[in-house]
């Protein structure tokens, strides 16, 4: 099979490769400045390009290229959108969604503020949180070690800032044993949100705001918004 380049193409794929659990769909592909912009397409007479047998085949092709990062188009839905923002994350791109309607107004809320200001501001606010609550975080963890092989356990992906792909960082919230004692932690930090204080490292990092930071938009979410738009 020849190299796949990323370029303005389409992707096919055999009907054998639509039941297999790495199956990306006909994509529409579409380069830009130094960003790749991939959407839902329908099959064509048009050149395309060879079809990614596997995820593998998609990470080395996005290593290989010059993209800077990926925007993927919310149409794409769910599942192809939890493959693509894999292999951008193992390919070390950053991946964006886009969309219109519904999802592009939860994005771009009204500010009088400036967003490298808010931005700023955030940065700050959580760094002084992460200060007034460490004792608490530290305590949590330590307890939560004791019961879970994951501590902090970033799993789903999550739509932040300006529709930023990010993992959540968050305390596990699923105990290796049927501990009454594990249980009654689980329950006491899910009751006051303390699983969630890790978050504020993704406000730090600019995945999300801070107002937004213990309830951020899922995949399915923004897939939901596209749909009622």
């Amino acid at each position: 099979m020849p190299k796949s380049t990323l370029s303005n193409s389409k992707i096919h794929f055999s009907v054998e490769q639509q039941h297999s659990s790495n199956y990306l769909p006909h994509c529409i592909l579409k380069w830009r400045q130094g960003q790749l912009f991939v959407s839902l397409g329908e099959q064509s007479k048009q050149p395309y390009i060879s079809a990614f047998e596997t995820q593998q085949q998609l990470i080395e092709c996005l290593k290989s290229s010059p993209v800077r990062l990926v925007c993927l188009h919310s149409n794409l839905g769910e599942a192809t959108l939890n493959l693509w923002a894999d292999a951008c994350e193992q390919a070390n791109k950053p991946v964006f969604l886009r969309g219109r309607g519904s999802i592009q107004k939860t994005f771009q809320k009204q500010s009088t503020l400036s967003p490298q200001l808010k931005q700023w501001m955030d940065s700050v606010s959580a760094f002084f949180l992460l200060l007034l609550f460490s004792p608490i975080i530290l305590a949590t963890a330590i307890s939560i070690h004791l019961y879970s092989p994951e501590p902090i356990s970033p799993k789903q992906w999550y739509i932040g800032t300006g529709g930023k792909f990010f993992r959540p960082l968050k305390f596990c919230t699923t105990v290796a044993s049927d501990d009454s004692r594990a249980t009654l932690l689980i329950r006491w930090m899910c009751k006051y949100n303390l699983d969630k204080l890790p978050q504020l490292l993704n406000v730090l990092r600019a995945d999300i705001s801070l107002k937004d930071s213990f309830y951020p938009l899922t995949i399915s979410e923004a897939v939901k918004l596209r749909l009622e738009s």
